[in-house]
């Protein structure tokens, strides 16, 4: 609790650690996801999340918030833990928010950058 705390209030510590998922171990990246989503979910933790995730944009030069999250989901298929911690990350990011208009943008911000289209085609892989 005290670590967690002393993450909160440090006012870079969460954009270093949505950084660090620019990392070829995919333990690590769920690992890291796995904290973010905890951190979403406390008083005031989506509001940095969000801007840890458009610090990260500026940063990596994406063109689109999350860009480089889905590029890891896609192409991580084979870590079982990644894949479940990336899940969970987009549900609570999505789902953690009262405002109905904000959660329908931020569905679309994850089916623009094609999440839909990757769990269709990979529900039917099994088919």
């Amino acid at each position: 609790q005290y670590g967690f705390n002393l993450v909160m209030s440090h006012p870079h510590a969460v954009n270093e650690i949505a950084l660090s998922l620019n990392n070829k171990n995919p333990r690590m990246k769920a690992l890291v996801l796995e904290l973010l989503a905890a951190v979403c979910l406390v008083r005031g933790g989506h509001e940095i999340i969000l801007a840890a995730f458009d610090n990260f944009k500026e940063v990596c030069k994406e063109k689109h918030r999350f860009e480089r999250l889905m590029e890891y989901f896609r192409n991580e298929d084979s870590s079982i833990d990644f894949m479940v911690a990336c899940m969970q990350f987009i549900n609570i990011v999505v789902h953690s928010v009262e405002d109905m208009n904000f959660r329908v943008h931020l569905q679309y911000e994850f089916t623009k950058l094609g999440l839909e289209e990757f769990l269709q085609v990979r529900g039917g892989r099994g088919s």
